[in-house]
């Protein structure tokens, strides 16, 4: 079918301005802002949906995946431990009991450094935090197109009850999911693909019985998972990059739904109490980079931001250096990249970058550099690295393996 296109012409309103935007309120996103504003930025997040938290909250994957290595070391610190804990400030955790916020090392542990989080509880202490250090949080504003002058993102074009307005901002933060203001700004991109999954909480009297005789109310529910994983040679990997991916995923993510349903009709003894919100992409689109992150085994990185270790797993696992050029690009000067659109040397270090743990890390690197580079007065590619690391290892996070 042949393309067919008309012209608009209208004068966009400026209706905010800010040092640091970031687009996209999910897990990495929420560390990018609380990390720039810690470090003395204005800092203002758009998010597309009504509520904080992306996949972990909308996509109803309610585990925050293992952020230490196995046998007993904590591999993340900083936000992504401190955001661990915010999923159960006000909700009930399995996580292991000899596990404390700023332990480093535990002997023997009972389990890996991980939790199951009620997703509510999770929504409503992430909008607490963000008010208390002050990042401005709109809500229901998609992002359209960003404001280039030259290799300067100037700010961006959103969509929301308003009409198409404009924020203005002197750095961006992609923490979109999906590239989307990278590839829309004309940076180069590679494309991937996701599997369909579909996660959902159900209850049925067993479980209910069984979460009653344990005093734990995370046993009384379960959560059911559909689809085919990621090594299954029948998972069909759908691009979520345009209208058509993203709607393809959501019928083929509900059809085994619905047979499920189909073979549980009006059973009084089951229900199934709730679906995700949005598509459980994992990997759509991420950014070239200046640099890419590999997966390299306790190898040395100079630039390094953090480190990384398989959230799921047990024994003795890998521990990665993370460099700070795969947050960038190699031409627009003031954009940084957050999540699980950073620039990976492989399928195996881009399946490492998406999980909560390494979304926040991530997160928290971009924030930081934002704000330092305002400070400095140079665009993120010159930031100095030593300060840049200086200031993550204050915020509590470990740089080197």
């Amino acid at each position: 079918m042949e393309k067919k296109f008309i012209e608009v012409r209208d004068s966009v309103p400026v209706v905010g301005e800010t040092d640091v935007l970031v687009i996209g309120g999910g897990v990495a996103g929420c560390a990018a802002a609380l990390a720039a504003r810690r470090n003395g930025a204005r800092v203002t997040l758009l998010e597309k949906g009504i509520v904080l938290g992306g996949l972990a909250t909308l996509g109803h994957v309610c585990v925050f995946l293992a952020i230490d290595d196995g046998v007993g070391n904590k591999i993340y610190g900083g936000l992504t431990e401190e955001l661990l804990h915010l999923t159960f400030k006000y909700g009930p955790s399995d996580l292991p009991p000899e596990w404390k916020r700023g332990v480093w090392h535990v002997d023997n542990p009972s389990g890996r450094y991980r939790t199951t989080f009620n997703i509510p509880a999770f929504v409503i202490a992430l909008d607490e935090i963000m008010e208390a250090e002050g990042v401005e949080v709109v809500f229901d504003t998609v992002f359209s197109e960003p404001i280039m002058e030259g290799d300067v993102c100037k700010g961006v074009v959103v969509e929301n009850k308003s009409g198409r307005t404009a924020y203005m901002a002197k750095i961006v933060i992609d923490a979109s999911g999906d590239a989307d203001v990278f590839a829309r700004a004309g940076a180069e991109c590679v494309d991937g693909g996701s599997p369909v999954t579909h996660w959902t909480y159900e209850a049925t009297f067993e479980k209910m019985r069984e979460g009653i005789e344990a005093g734990d109310i995370l046993k009384a529910f379960n959560l059911r998972w559909f689809g085919l994983g990621p090594g299954n040679p029948k998972a069909e990997l759908i691009k979520g990059i345009d209208s058509e991916g993203v709607n393809t995923y959501i019928r083929h993510s509900r059809a085994p739904v619905l047979e499920f349903l189909k073979t549980n009709e009006r059973r009084r003894d089951y229900a199934m109490m709730t679906m995700p919100f949005m598509p459980q992409f994992r990997m759509t689109r991420m950014i070239r980079g200046l640099g890419q992150f590999a997966l390299a085994d306790g190898a040395y990185c100079e630039t390094s931001v953090g480190c990384m270790t398989p959230g799921l797993g047990t024994g003795k696992l890998p521990v990665y250096e993370f460099p700070y050029e795969a947050l960038l690009d190699s031409r627009i000067e003031n954009m940084a990249a957050a999540g699980r659109i950073v620039a990976s040397a492989d399928g195996d270090a881009w399946a490492q970058t998406r999980y909560i743990p390494a979304c926040t890390l991530t997160g928290e690197a971009a924030g930081t550099a934002a704000a330092l580079a305002l400070k400095e007065g140079c665009i993120l590619r010159d930031l100095p690295i030593a300060k840049l690391q200086k200031a993550l290892v204050e915020a509590g996070n470990k740089i080197h393996v």
